[in-house]
């Protein structure tokens, strides 16, 4: 089992896009009506490669025979470019989606970490459901690390939301700390995000 880029031309680019897909299914869902149509969305956005979910900001755990077991997405420091993004949403895709994506992005502003130039940000961290409880959420952890020693990081970030207990319990136990809450009420519930970090 290993950590690699991810290679366009290797890997099953559905399969990235439906695990990145998984990480956020409630807010996908909302904007994409279903799983098929976001992941295809998804899909164009990692071929693309020069965005928050481009190839360039892909790893891939693998096994035999290139098998994916999982992904981790990453970027550093504070580098989202809202118009950058907003540019090559409405290049790529239809007005309608290309607004999408565009609130999709200025909701994930208001709730996700306020990042630093040194900051390693942990996008997406997923594993495929058939490799659950084998190690690979802490093996991708564990390589995210090496990956902000590398990049001389002084501190690894990540969101949670509020409603996903088992992710928060597994990033406490592997030593991140709530450092930052967004929460605000929303349609009789609360909606929001942990902002977490770790230390180097």
């Amino acid at each position: 089992m290993e950590l690699v880029k991810l290679d366009v031309n290797k890997f099953d680019l559905n399969l990235i896009a439906g695990l990145i897909y998984e990480t956020d299914s409630e807010s996908f869902d909302f904007y994409f009506k279903n799983k098929q149509n976001a992941i295809g969305k998804i899909r164009k956005l990692v071929e693309l490669g020069k965005n928050n979910l481009g190839h360039k900001n892909i790893y891939v755990v693998t096994g035999e025979e290139n098998q994916v077991h999982g992904i981790l997405v990453i970027s550093m420091g504070d580098g989202h470019d809202f118009k950058h993004h907003l540019n090559l949403y409405f290049k790529t895709f239809n007005f309608i989606n290309a607004l999408k994506f565009t609130l999709f992005d200025f909701v994930d502003q208001i709730f996700l970490a306020k990042l630093d130039e040194d900051d390693l940000y942990l996008a997406s961290v997923a594993v495929d459901y058939k490799c659950r409880g084998k190690g690979l959420g802490k093996f991708i952890l564990k390589e995210s690390l090496k990956i902000a020693g590398k990049n001389r990081c002084k501190r690894v970030v990540l969101d949670v939301d509020i409603n996903n207990e088992v992710a928060l319990i597994v990033y406490k136990k592997f030593g991140f700390k709530i450092y930052n809450e967004k929460i605000i009420p929303w349609f009789g519930g609360k909606k929001g995000v942990y902002n977490m970090e770790y230390q180097l």
